[in-house]
């Protein structure tokens, strides 16, 4: 009976490790990414008012309705005018971002408790962890040229740190697509 019990629970512990393993890979030639989701995502794109007229913001997002670590994984693309940026450097770069950032801190009303400078694949970029009701906010932004790509997972409090933040995030690469 004993090794029975001991099968079923490491046959129940291999079966939930390779469903939590089993991801969707998302590819958008037109919005030049890829990510993994936990499941298939939707896309849904959004007109914005900002600071140089009306932007595009296409959202690819996945909401879990139970059985997940975290309430939302989403990747968000925002175009800004070429123009704009004719001439941009670093620290151009770094107040479009920290600019970016603030106003998504202040739109949830949260708590900035993590704010980091980093680079992907040679282009800025800033990770930021932001407290909020009831759980936390994990975003990465990165400005390619006029394009801003914004990964982002929202969990709740007692789910803080999981793995698949992580996971979420380090799956987020941009394509080299020609136009």
């Amino acid at each position: 009976m004993k090794k029975n019990l001991l099968l079923i629970i490491s046959i129940t512990l291999t079966f939930n490790g390779l469903v939590a393993q089993n991801w969707t890979r998302y590819k958008s030639e037109d919005l030049a990414f890829v990510a993994m989701y936990p499941s298939q995502p939707e896309r849904t794109v959004q007109k914005i008012p900002s600071a140089v007229g009306e932007l595009d913001m296409h959202m690819i997002m996945y909401a879990p309705q139970s059985g997940d670590n975290n309430t939302l994984y989403s990747v968000i693309r925002s175009d800004y005018p070429k123009e704009q940026f004719e001439g941009a450097d670093v620290t151009y770069n770094n107040n479009v971002l920290d600019a970016a950032l603030e106003g998504a801190v202040t739109n949830v009303s949260g708590k900035l408790l993590k704010d980091k400078k980093i680079v992907f694949n040679g282009y800025s970029g800033r990770s930021i962890k932001i407290e909020i009701q009831a759980g936390f906010i994990y975003m990465n932004a990165y400005l390619v040229g006029h394009i801003m790509y914004i990964t982002q997972v929202i969990t709740l409090t007692n789910n803080d740190g999981n793995t698949s933040i992580d996971k979420f995030f380090s799956s987020f690469d941009i394509l080299n697509v020609k136009n």
